[in-house]
Parts: structure tokens; sequence; C-alpha cells
């Protein structure tokens, strides 16, 4: 019985303490605990003495810089010979600046002034590319670096041909207008085939072995082959002396071509357009197109069908000039400048047209041309298979004087 009434005195103490605990907190141990509150920014507002606390975003996502919407160009562009491709960035249109790089000759590496084209001054800079004196900002999207393409194309005054037919914009530097330093006397060569491999009249096939020997002696005695554009800056060259080549033929590539590679020479090469790849001995279209973007050849026009233009009316006249820039223009990815009369041919409606199409009409002999003469009627000197290497020499004697 003692023992009995000893526990329930301890019960009842127990209980008597819980009470008192429950008393004391205000605590229902029936009922479950409720969650601890998060601070929201609406809870914690800003204050004189309190700073504001950023609120994260929605989604729980780290804010990232927003993204350079590029856009590809739909318009075929060949610069330079070289298709390249364009972008809108942001709406305006852009080009890789390697791409560009690339086309144009130009080291972007190169932190030094740089000149090209004679007449050109590219300096890479901290933001992108000085030319001209005109400051042109790149701008880095998708790992790649790009330039504003128009504003390249105005800094170098680089003119624009259309393709009447198949829309494709042609931009080609050398094609671009200059007026023509007088008084300078630079010898221009006729030649036609370069090959021991005779098919037709024998004094039109130089010997290669007497092209070499003619090359040699240009380069060692300091004499500088040139083209018709290089005229532009006559200035930078001492003893100029311009190498032309009429009709295309297949040998300008397989003989002549490889010499021009040897010895560092340039020459300028007019092409029949109706004639690649559909004639037998004269160049294709992917050989010419090769000459071209080698920076020795300059592909221009000797007329389309290589009509005698001193028997056409204007109409035909026009469209022989006409066709022939497109054909070239296609093929060699470079506006052409310069016409060659087929047979030193031509009449008024030549004269009259020319400068429409092109900058300088060129005759088939009359010796020593004068850049004070008129630029088309450009005199040459024929060089035969017969023409011995003093007779090569007396020709270019006058150069630059």
């Amino acid at each position: 019985m003692k023992k009995a009434i000893i526990i329930l005195s301890v019960l009842l103490a127990v209980l008597a303490v819980v009470a008192a605990v429950l008393l004391f907190t205000g605590k229902n141990p029936s009922q479950p605990s409720e969650p601890t509150e998060i601070p929201t920014t609406e809870s914690v507002l800003p204050t004189e003495q309190t700073q504001a606390v950023t609120e994260p975003p929605a989604t729980g996502e780290i804010p990232t810089e927003p993204q350079i919407v590029i856009v590809p160009d739909e318009q075929v562009t060949v610069l330079n010979g070289f298709r390249v491709e364009t972008f809108f960035v942001d709406g305006e249109r852009m080009i890789a600046k390697k791409a560009f790089a690339d086309a144009i000759g130009w080291d972007a590496e190169n932190k030094e002034p740089q000149k090209l084209f004679g007449r050109d001054t590219f300096e890479s800079t901290e933001s992108g590319l000085r030319l001209n004196g005109a400051e042109l900002i790149d701008v880095e999207a998708n790992g790649a670096v790009y330039l504003p393409f128009d504003e390249l194309i105005a800094a170098l005054g680089c003119p624009l041909y259309v393709d009447e037919d198949t829309g494709v914009h042609y931009y080609t530097p050398s094609a671009r207008h200059f007026e023509i330093p007088q008084g300078v006397n630079v010898p221009v060569l006729m030649y036609h085939a370069v090959s021991d491999d005779i098919w037709g009249g024998d004094e039109l096939f130089v010997s290669p072995s007497d092209m070499e020997a003619q090359l040699a002696y240009i380069v060692d005695n300091g004499f500088d082959a040139i083209w018709f554009e290089d005229l532009a800056h006559i200035e930078d060259y001492d003893k100029p002396v311009i190498l032309t080549f009429d009709d295309g033929y297949e040998d300008n590539y397989t003989e002549l071509f490889p010499l021009l590679k040897k010895y560092g020479v340039k020459a300028t090469i007019f092409v029949i357009a109706k004639s690649p790849s559909n004639e037998e001995h004269m160049a294709t279209e992917q050989q010419i197109r090769e000459m071209s973007t080698s920076g020795l050849v300059s592909i221009q026009s000797h007329t389309y069908t290589h009509a005698y233009l001193d028997e056409l009316d204007y109409e035909s006249t026009k469209y022989e000039m006409a066709q022939s820039k497109k054909i070239i223009t296609r093929i060699a990815g470079k506006e052409p400048i310069v016409l060659c009369y087929p047979s030193g041919r031509y009449n008024n409606y030549t004269l009259q047209l020319g400068p429409e199409y092109y900058m300088f009409g060129i005759k088939m002999n009359g010796g020593l041309y004068n850049t004070s003469a008129d630029p088309f009627l450009v005199n040459r000197y024929y060089v035969s298979r017969y023409t011995d290497l003093y007779s090569f020499a007396a020709y270019l004697s006058a150069a630059g004087t």
C-alpha cells in the first residue's frame, strides 16, 4: 500500500511539471510546429538604415549577357576574286575579320601599318582597323570577330559590279578609277603564245627558253613588271614595264605561268571571253581563275568573240564590251578595266563606248607608251618568236624616263 502511494506521488509530480511548461510556452503538444518563414524582398524593405536586397530571378537562373543576333546575308558577294560570306549582326552588315583579311591579303596580326594595292594603308588597332584614315570598330560574337562590311568598302572606295543575270555582287579594288600620272614612259610588250609546240603562225609562239631569258633580263636589270592598275602609283617604280599576252592560250598557264612564279614577275593576259573551255588550245576557266588569284596575273578583256571592232556598229560594239566584261568578271572574280582591240583594230564607236566599260584601250603596236597619251590608244612593242634579246633590251631602255 505504501509503495503504491509513492508511485502515484511521482506521477503527480511529473504531470505538474509538464503542466507548468505548457503554461509557460503557450504551446499545445497536440499541434505540429509551423515552418520557419523565409524573408522576401517585400518583408525586408529598404529604409534609411537598411540596404535593398536584389531579388533573384523568378526561375532561379543566373543572369547572362544578351546574345548578339547573327543573321546570314543571302546576297552572294565576291571580294577581290574570293567569294565571302557576309552577315547581319544586330542589323548591320558585317564580314568576318579573317575572311576579309584573307581576301584582301592583309595580315591582321601584324600591328605595323601595311600598304596594299599600292595606295591603301591598313593598320590594326585595339578596337579594330584603321583603313585609309577611317576608324572601323570590330564586333566579337559567337567566338568570331566581325568588321562592318559597307564601311570597309567605302574606305577602300571599291566599285560594285552587279551581274545582271546572277545577281552576284563583285567588289574589285583594282577596278577603282584613278588619275593617271602624266609624262612617264612605260614600255608595253605584246606577246601571244609561249610554246615550242607550234600549231599556228610560228611568229606568235615565243620559245619558253627565250621567254625565261627575257624575264631574267627584267629582274637582273632592275625593271619593274607591273599591271595597268599599278599606273595609279607609278611613282613607286623606277623602271616600269608591262607584259601583255593576247588571246588567253593554254600555254600561258602551262609554260608562262610557272616562269612568272619562278621570277616573281607580273603579267597581263587578255582573254577572249567566249573561248575558255569552249575552244582547243585556250586556257580553261579554272586555269584563268588560278592565275588571277595568284597575285601575278591580271586577267583583262580581248572582247567577247574577238570581233574586229572597226567593222562593228554601235550596238554590236556595246555588246562585245559589256558581254566580255560580264563573263570575265564571272571567271576571274575581278572586274576587268582594260580592253585590248583584236588585231589592234577600232573605230569611233570603240573610242566612244570604251570609257563606259573600261579605263584603257590597247592597240596592237605603235612603239613606246607614255602615260600622257590617250588611255584608249595605248601603244605596244610586238615581241615575236624571232625577237632577240638585244632588240628586247632596246624596247625596255626608255622605261621610267
